[in-house]
């Protein structure tokens, strides 16, 4: 098998929230920037998460993703690492238990290589199906989304998803709001929508056990420390 062959599931998984959360951040903050329209979030080195995924057997680099939480989430992360000391399981369940349920949050995503919606449709639901496994959302919800997922990513059918597209979400109590980003600066898409289970899915899908963004998102906490 190529490295051009392999499988997209995980970065498919993770944008299962283009249809369920938002954003209005600016889709051209440099990474590491706090993006504008962000008053209530933390701020510090414990506000902000990130990872860069790659698939580690063709070490193919996919995308990058960034989360930031509100503030009282980040004073909760800043007393979770400082009692952690480093990366362990035990940190890493805590820090997704505030990550999981926040209800002020925003999440950055950048592709650096080409994806087809083939290959994405496929893979969302690997991420997906994580998040009513672990009790989060109640099944009948997943079945709901992943039923879903056809229609409100018809506008990917011909294009696919290209290198530099951005996707922005932000998370304001149950209200959800997706922006799609081309990366020529095109809004593709621009949705919002009320309810937990869309907001529980997206944050689930990042920070679940099993999901493959969670160590890097962690990790990413104690660096330079």
């Amino acid at each position: 098998m190529s490295g051009e062959s392999f499988s997209y599931h995980t970065a498919a998984g993770a944008l299962l929230a283009l249809a369920l959360i938002a954003s209005q951040a600016s889709a051209q903050s440099p990474q590491g920037a706090v993006p504008s329209d962000t008053a209530s979030l933390g701020r510090g080195p414990h506000a902000r998460m990130h990872t860069l995924l790659e698939k580690t057997i063709f070490k193919v680099d996919v995308l990058t993703a960034e989360v930031w939480l509100g503030e009282e989430d980040t004073r909760r992360i800043e007393g979770i690492v400082a009692e952690g000391g480093g990366y362990s399981p035990d940190v890493a369940d805590a820090v997704a238990e505030v990550a999981i349920y926040s209800e002020n949050a925003l999440v950055r995503l950048e592709f650096v290589r080409d994806v087809s919606i083939e290959q994405f449709l496929d893979g969302v639901d690997e991420n997906l199906r994580l998040v009513p496994e672990a009790g989060i959302i109640p099944e009948a919800e997943y079945r709901r989304i992943s039923e879903s997922l056809p229609r409100w990513f018809a506008f990917l059918a011909e294009r696919g998803i290209h290198k530099g597209d951005e996707i922005t979400y932000s998370i304001r109590g149950d209200s959800l709001r997706t922006r799609y980003l081309a990366a020529d600066g095109r809004v593709l898409l621009d949705q919002t929508d009320i309810g937990s289970s869309a907001r529980l899915s997206v944050l689930g899908s990042y920070f679940v056990e099993k999901s493959e963004f969670r160590k890097g998102l962690v990790s990413s906490l104690f660096e330079g420390g």
